[in-house]
């Protein structure tokens, strides 16, 4: 065939067999794309921070215990106690879905010291006992007549099934045998939820 053939143009504009591999190949981004965009909108929502304006309150909280007939004698802090929170709506009042919304970090404060009447409080030595995935915050107080201890736990989520145990400790009177004057008071608090607290003079 010559070049001056009627059919030399037909030659040039037909699309070849590389050419439309290439072409197919440049496609597979563009309908990748177009697939990932709605699975990714599809997955779960992040826990929210916990409502406030009383649409949030804890469930269980903290206690002081004394024991007087025992041998050594002491001040038991959240023996057996749980802690968590629910959730409600403010249309219809009832229980939000569990998980829906996050407690953010819980910090439980234990003091002990003056207060409610003790005017020369005695000094106390703590034993931590288990702390149930609580960490203290800074190192253990020594024994001292006016102390305090700190623990954060971290993720409490709304619902039944997210209630965890409280961190267990013990108060013991520094000259050992009766339970000597002090005022301990127990504090439960977080990012999102107002604090709760409860005290007991002792013994």
């Amino acid at each position: 065939m010559n070049e001056h053939s009627p059919f030399a143009s037909t030659s040039i504009s037909t699309p070849t067999r590389r050419t439309l591999i290439k072409a197919a190949a440049w496609s597979v981004p563009v309908i990748a794309v177009a697939v990932a965009t709605p699975l990714a909108a599809a997955s779960g929502a992040e826990p929210q921070p916990a409502p406030g304006g009383g649409l949030s309150v804890w469930q269980g909280g903290t206690s002081v215990q004394t024991w007087t007939l025992t041998q050594p004698n002491r001040v038991q802090l959240n023996s057996g106690q749980n802690v968590g929170f629910e959730s409600f709506n403010p249309d219809t009042g009832d229980a939000q879905p569990a998980g829906t919304f996050r407690s953010g970090v819980v910090t439980v404060t234990i003091q002990w010291g003056a207060g409610n009447g003790v005017a020369d409080p005695t000094s106390y030595r703590l034993e931590e006992r288990t702390l149930n995935g609580w960490v203290r915050v800074g190192p253990a107080p020594a024994e001292t007549t006016s102390g305090s201890v700190q623990y954060t736990y971290v993720g409490i989520l709304n619902g039944a099934a997210n209630i965890v145990p409280l961190p267990v400790v013990w108060l013991y009177p520094s000259a050992g045998g009766a339970l000597t004057p002090t005022y301990v008071n127990t504090s439960l608090s977080s990012e999102f939820l107002s604090e709760k607290t409860s005290g007991s003079r002792v013994p």
